[in-house]
């Protein structure tokens, strides 16, 4: 069976900005933060961090498609411990996960706007010291980067650094803890979800050679970083890639709506059921790695 026809309901455009990204997804978000932090170890890339704290400060930092801010308020944490002082701004097409400003130290600023979207506002072009991507594979055009490269290189002054983190969601890898342990209901949604990525055109192939891209694009002193994921943390990955799983239910149209659709809504959430079910048995996905590309505008 051939069950990839959900995935051409996918619209990046507006997937993003529709309600049901709300406090779960949020929620999500905070997870998926701890788990990048418990696999690189850092905010800022060490380099990059060093040759920053060394410019005039204040510095100024930006993190696109910031979701709900987190990674902003834990690197305000970390800034002052070192006496850095930092404006940090974020951006994002949907404002839903937004902390209100009341709540957040006076240097963060999370501000509603598509980034991808034309013209952008003057008064930020050329000024950010670093500028921050997090997870963005879901909304590349198959590897078609220049609309995100233009955008965070136009963002950074001369001499800023573009600071990029991801991991790649067309490898999902199952894994069961012993032999008689099954994943037939875990394997099933990785398939069904791969064929989706196909019949999409959509592939993270980039991902692997991002330093590459960054040099094409212009940037300087690229390089990339591969961090393996703790096992100790897979099932907490496999909990997060769960949420989005399920997100994924309302791209499926009901059997009554479509009877000859490759796959129902009803039958994925069945399959999904099944699939808890195998975690709950031990059974882990996983994406083995996350890979940090790095790279400075040039001065001139």
């Amino acid at each position: 069976m051939t069950a990839s026809s959900h995935i051409e309901n996918y619209d990046q455009s507006t997937y993003w900005t529709s309600t049901a990204r709300n406090f779960r997804s949020s929620a999500r978000l905070h997870l998926q933060h701890l788990l990048y932090q418990s696999t690189l170890g850092y905010l800022l890339e060490p380099a990059v961090e060093k040759a920053v704290a060394t410019t005039q400060q204040p510095l100024k930092i930006a993190d696109l498609a910031c979701g709900n801010g987190v990674w902003l308020i834990d690197l305000h944490t970390q800034l002052a411990k070192k006496n850095i002082t930092a404006q940090l701004d974020g951006f994002d097409i949907n404002p839903i996960n937004f902390p209100a400003a009341a709540y957040l130290p006076a240097s963060i600023s999370l501000q509603q706007l598509d980034i991808l979207a034309k013209p952008f506002p003057a008064h930020l072009l050329g000024t950010y010291d670093v500028v921050h991507i997090r997870a963005f594979s879901s909304i590349v055009s198959g590897s078609n980067l220049t609309p995100i490269l233009s955008v965070a290189s136009s963002l950074l002054k001369p001499g800023g650094y573009l600071q990029w983190e991801e991991n790649r969601g067309d490898l999902l890898i199952v894994e069961a803890p012993a032999p008689h342990i099954s994943t037939e209901a875990c394997d099933r949604v990785v398939q069904v979800l791969k064929g989706g990525f196909k019949a999409k055109g959509m592939s993270n192939d980039w991902i692997d050679e991002l330093d590459t891209h960054l040099a094409q694009f212009g940037l300087q002193d690229t390089r990339l970083l591969a961090h393996d994921k703790r096992k100790q943390d897979y099932k907490a990955w496999t909990e997060d890639y769960l949420m989005v799983w399920e997100e994924l239910t309302a791209l499926f149209p009901p059997k009554a709506d479509a009877p000859n659709a490759p796959l129902s809504r009803e039958a994925w959430v069945a399959m999904f059921a099944a699939a808890v079910k195998e975690t709950e048995e031990g059974v882990v996905v996983h994406q083995r790695r996350i890979l940090t590309a790095v790279g400075k505008k040039p001065v001139a």
